[in-house]
């Protein structure tokens, strides 16, 4: 089976990372147990995912690889958490992404109250059951209020499909400050650092991991991931959404797609920099400072990770259906 992954012209640098490209050894095992929990633990769903093209697509995302590559240095076991929430916040996504504002404000509280302990629902469907599962997992091994903060972080990333919902009904661009500043947070990737602190075992104390440096950082994370996510889906994204940089770019400047796309890459880079300028140098934390440092370490894994995912792991972005490509 040949993938063919959207690259870009090829006038376009592919995206590159100064971090450790890693892989964790249980790869394979929790890509396994990922379909496991799709074929066997998603029943009650709406039909929009249970179509067989549909369901197809999901099999063939290769969730459990990207957690593997993200979190290499995870256990099986917190592995199993880490790949829940990525296999819950895709299916989240492509069935609310497009819904109104309303429905997403309910499938917002429901959400938020399962992850603070409320009782999943007789008519919720399967993606809360999977929250309550997430919750229990994460808190055998991390502190109740390292688990607020992942709270909080979940809710931000609704609050930007919120807040995105408004240009992507209308098909409205946003201007790239409004981009930014929305992307932020709808890419989902605030729960994403959080998880890094569950693969270490170690929770930053609030005090610290909301130190403006920490935050700074964190910024320039999820907007690196949500760059890197839009370089590799500009085509399929073309004329069915406004949220991705290079168009973005083409509309705001008056761009050729050539000149777009380097554009977002030179402002990935700036922000890669930046993140790199603070890894190295850090404020004084105390006795915290080796915690903070492998954060950031880990955090660099994660960008490298998720970019190798999109290379050789999943078939979300391909041009062609895999199953019959030759």
């Amino acid at each position: 089976m040949k993938k063919q992954i959207m690259y870009p012209v090829l006038e376009i640098p592919r995206l590159a990372y100064p971090f450790r490209d890693l892989k964790n050894q249980q790869a394979e095992k929790i890509e396994a147990e990922s379909k496991t929990w799709l074929n066997n633990d998603y029943t009650s769903m709406p039909e929009a995912f249970l179509q067989k093209k549909k369901h197809y697509k999901y099999q063939q995302t290769n969730v459990g690889h990207m957690g593997a590559r993200m979190y290499p240095f995870a256990t099986f076991e917190k592995l199993k958490p880490i790949v829940r929430f990525l296999l819950w916040g895709l299916i989240n996504d492509d069935l609310y992404e497009d819904c109104p504002v309303s429905e997403l404000q309910a499938v917002r509280e429901r959400t938020i109250a399962v992850l603070k302990g409320y009782p999943v629902l007789q008519h919720d469907n399967s993606l809360f059951d999977q929250l309550k599962l997430q919750r229990e997992e994460m808190l055998s091994f991390m502190p109740y209020y390292w688990m607020n903060r992942y709270i909080h972080s979940i809710d931000r990333g609704f609050e930007g499909m919120q807040l995105e919902a408004y240009y992507k009904s209308r098909m409205i661009f946003p201007t790239v400050n409004d981009y930014n500043t929305i992307r932020e947070k709808a890419v989902l990737v605030f729960p994403l650092i959080d998880l890094c602190e569950l693969q270490s075992g170690q929770a930053l104390p609030d005090k610290v991991f909301h130190h403006p440096v920490i935050q700074r950082a964190s910024s320039l994370v999820c907007r690196i991931v949500a760059y890197a996510n839009d370089y590799f889906s500009v085509e399929k994204e073309r004329g069915k959404d406004v949220m991705n940089i290079v168009l973005v770019l083409e509309q705001e400047l008056g761009l050729t797609t050539t000149d777009a796309y380097l554009k977002a890459i030179e402002l990935h880079d700036n922000y890669v920099d930046e993140f790199c300028q603070i890894a190295q140098n850090l404020p004084d934390f105390g006795v915290y400072n080796h915690h903070v440092q492998r954060l950031l370490d880990h955090l660099g894994v994660l960008i490298s990770g998720h970019k190798s995912w999109y290379e050789l792991d999943t078939f979300r972005y391909i041009k062609t259906d895999p199953a019959v490509t030759a």
